[in-house]
């Protein structure tokens, strides 16, 4: 199941996330995860507006639809719409950060992991 949230972002937007947007994301910029954070934090400003703007061309393409926006036009609406403090927009970067996070497992869960294969492949966990 994709990850999604619907935001009243120039009208009511379906914003999606997961492997297809991601990959979309690093195609259309030309970065790697790593390079999309830090231009993240060297220049929310602009790097904000190209996640959401990808995220909402992602999911409109899912639906078989065209975005009805353009990117430009995203940005105006941020500007004119309290900033990157709206809640639309903190409400996606929360969703945007906890997908990249998502399934991912911590280094606890993956060193148990390894010690119940060995334990397996032993024969001493039933």
């Amino acid at each position: 199941m994709i990850n999604k949230i619907t935001l009243d972002v120039l009208g009511k937007t379906d914003f999606s996330f997961g492997l297809g947007f991601l990959g979309d994301l690093l195609d259309e910029t030309n970065l790697t995860i790593d390079g999309i954070i830090d231009k993240l934090n060297k220049n929310p400003f602009k790097m904000i507006p190209v996640l959401m703007y990808q995220s909402a061309k992602y999911a409109a393409m899912r639906k078989g639809d065209d975005l009805l926006f353009k990117q430009y036009e995203l940005m105006d609406w941020i500007d004119e719409n309290g900033g990157v403090q709206n809640d639309g927009i903190v409400k996606f970067m929360d969703a945007f950060t906890k997908s990249l996070t998502k399934d991912v497992p911590k280094e606890k869960e993956v060193k148990q992991s390894k010690e119940e294969a060995k334990k397996k492949l032993t024969g001493e966990l039933t």
